[in-house]
């Protein structure tokens, strides 16, 4: 969706009379418009519907005082109207915006209006995520955060738990909104699935936000492949295993298991393109450990398996993945104990 333009109007319509489609305000002094309404809004990447077709002007009967004093914007919009001169020939101010979801538009207006028996007790994700939007550009957290905070309260059990456009949506949501717990719990999701980089889907997400969850994201790959990397590690220096025979069974295991994922040379972003972390984790785990048969047994059978050697690291890496906090920093620090000689990208 295109940013909303906010122009002043000083021309009155073509016949003369302003045609009102709802009146928020019966006796306000501007005429809002809004052009070009409903436009497509964050379209996800297998969105096959069509381009939304540009309809017909929608406009809104506001108090210039009411908005003014709930929004920074539209202060900034009318000041240099308040000159008689600057009304049209009804006697109206006029304003107008492009894009916008008319119904979330509405409500924004019967809000500032504390028209509050035109207020829906319940919103849908997509319909709190579209008055979001319009929170963060017209600056107007202040204005509908108890209303706001009752929606979230609605919608926000269950969280998604998967990777996908409503994971994006609450990402947008909960920073707009300030809501910390949130906001943590859906970037350390989008971190554990997105099997590429995070998108914005074109909403009012800092490039600081998605930068940062790709960052981590990456550290959080790095980390995992670390973990098989030092397990190579300790199987070639003989920290692990009870024999010769025990070390290289497991380590040809592993190494190959390394080979087939693309983990085992020079690790790049290609090497997990496509793959999400949990995607990853889950494939680590179902890694085959090679099993004692009765033509080969460790000396005093040892319990030693692949398995075990990978899960230990595995836990204390998966520990890690953490979500953001609101100013774009993991929450927490990252505890590199046991990693901190493992090379990324670079066999030892």
């Amino acid at each position: 969706m295109s940013a909303a333009s906010f122009d002043s109007l000083s021309s009155p319509s073509s016949d003369g009379q302003p045609s009102i489609t709802h009146t928020v305000a019966a006796s306000g002094d501007t005429i809002l418009t809004l052009n070009s309404p409903n436009a497509k809004f964050a379209p996800w990447e297998d969105d096959s519907s069509p381009p939304a077709t540009n309809g017909s002007p929608i406009t809104f009967r506001v108090s210039s005082q009411h908005i003014i004093q709930a929004s920074s914007v539209f202060e900034a919009a009318l000041t240099g109207l308040w000159e008689e001169g600057s009304k049209n020939a009804e006697g109206f101010y006029e304003v107008s915006a492009e894009d916008w979801d008319a119904e979330a538009l509405r409500i924004v207006l019967c809000l500032i209006h504390s028209r509050t028996s035109n207020i829906p007790r319940n919103v849908t994700l997509e319909m709190l995520c579209k008055i979001a939007v319009l929170v963060d550009y017209y600056n107007l957290h202040e204005a509908l955060r108890f209303c706001a905070s009752l929606w979230i309260e609605d919608l926000r059990d269950p969280l998604p738990t998967t990777f996908g456009r409503d994971l994006i949506l609450w990402i947008c949501v909960s920073h707009i909104f300030k809501d910390a717990t949130i906001f943590e719990a859906v970037t350390k999701r989008a971190i554990e699935h997105s099997p590429g980089d995070i998108p914005s889907l074109n909403l009012p997400i800092p490039e600081y936000i998605t930068g940062s969850l790709n960052e981590q994201r990456e550290l959080a790959m790095k980390l995992l492949i670390s973990v098989l990397q030092e397990a190579k590690f300790k199987l070639l220096d003989g920290r692990v295993g009870c024999s010769f025979e025990c070390r290289s069974l497991n380590l040809g295991a592993l190494v190959k298991f390394m080979h087939d994922e693309g983990f085992l040379e020079a690790v790049t972003e290609k090497s997990y393109e496509g793959r999400s972390v949990t995607d990853v984790i889950t494939k680590i785990r179902e890694m085959k450990s090679p099993t004692k048969s009765s033509y080969w047994r460790c000396p005093g059978f040892c319990s030693f398996t692949l398995t075990k050697l990978i899960e230990s690291g595995l836990g204390t890496a998966t520990a890690q993945i953490r979500g953001l906090g609101l100013g774009g920093y993991p929450v927490g620090t990252w505890n590199w104990a046991g990693f901190s000689g493992v090379s990324f990208g670079i066999p030892r």
